[in-house]
């Protein structure tokens, strides 16, 4: 028995991770996703409690058997935007190591895959490269946070030079490992600074136009198809609207107000942007996770709307998005 498809090191969630394990003589074969960074199962089973094993498949009288495990990994992958100062941060929840084993129906374990290490995201990539789908020149508005999520083929080091008026500084930070880095740009640590340009060597730049903050301004956060967590800052708040439900009861007294529940709606408007970057907004009606950025505090939130206008004929739109705090709802069990 053994592997005869393995997917690459690196591949995207979003899309299919197949594997397929073959055999000479038609049989069982007992297949187990086990989590690589938990625990590596043994011919008796998951070590521990078995809380390394992520799922099992059988596939009965068959000399092959391919199968697709993205849809047990996905469920791991949580994570939350980076906080701290400038430089490099840990992807912590971001990947999910893996490997698979395949066996005889009650039979020890006969193959065993290598470790993969997967990345969220919908699109292929190749090391070394910047996963983002915003483009590499970008407005931030003074003290804002951004992030960069990188994927290096070896140790990398970004540079960020800072331009304020004719001075120019410069800092560097440095990754000594390959794999998936993220890299948080803080513009507190760059106070007076103009613009900004974060070279990160072969994966590529990122340019920086600083504008001034607006008090009444919201900055979004948000997970894109491409398995990166995006910023961006919409200037205008449209309209903020309350809304109460509420249940009644009639009692000796008249009606009462059994029970009261308040949400709170918000729609931002975008600056007048190129299609580049409404194509990249419009991904908030689909993102699994939202957030509001508050320099180091991110506060989840739900979107409210549905669909994104990103082209008029022959002028520049606006985006227009509705976001309301994210509440979970109590579900009844009969």
């Amino acid at each position: 028995m053994q592997f005869t498809q393995i997917p690459q090191q690196y591949a995207p969630l979003g899309g299919e991770l197949r594997y397929a394990v073959g055999q000479a003589a038609a049989g069982n074969i007992d297949i187990r996703i086990v989590d690589a960074a938990a625990g590596i199962a043994d011919a008796a089973g998951p070590v521990g409690d078995g809380s390394a094993l992520l799922g099992a498949k059988r596939f009965a009288a068959v000399t092959e058997a391919g199968f697709d495990i993205a849809p047990y990994l996905r469920r791991r992958v949580q994570f939350v935007p980076a906080t701290g100062g400038t430089g490099f941060h840990a992807p912590a929840g971001r990947t999910v190591t893996a490997l698979v084993e395949a066996a005889a129906t009650g039979g020890a374990v006969e193959a065993v895959s290598p470790a993969r290490t997967f990345r969220p995201g919908a699109g292929s990539a190749e090391a070394p490269c910047l996963l983002t789908s915003m483009p590499l020149s970008r407005l931030i508005p003074d003290g804002a946070c951004d992030e960069l999520t990188l994927l290096t083929d070896g140790p990398c080091t970004v540079t960020v030079t800072a331009l304020a008026g004719d001075t120019a500084s410069a800092e560097s930070y440095r990754a000594a490992e390959a794999g998936l880095h993220l890299f948080r740009l803080d513009l507190r640590d760059f106070p007076d600074a103009e613009s900004l340009t974060v070279d990160a060597g072969a994966c590529g730049t990122v340019a920086y136009a600083v504008i001034p903050a607006r008090q009444e301004a919201v900055r979004l956060a948000w997970r894109s198809r491409a398995g990166s967590v995006e910023h961006y800052s919409f200037p205008v708040v449209q309209t903020a609207v309350v809304r109460s439900v509420r249940q009644q009861a009639y009692g000796p007294d008249g009606r009462t107000a059994a029970t009261a529940a308040t949400d709170r709606e918000t729609v931002l408007v975008s600056a007048y942007e190129g299609r580049q970057v409404l194509e990249a907004l419009a991904e908030l009606t689909a993102a699994p996770e939202v957030w509001i950025a508050d320099g180091d505090s991110y506060a989840p939130v739900d979107i409210a709307t549905d669909e994104a206008i990103v082209q008029r004929h022959g002028t520049l739109s606006c985006l227009e998005i509705a976001v309301r705090p994210k509440r979970k709802t109590r579900t009844s069990w009969n």
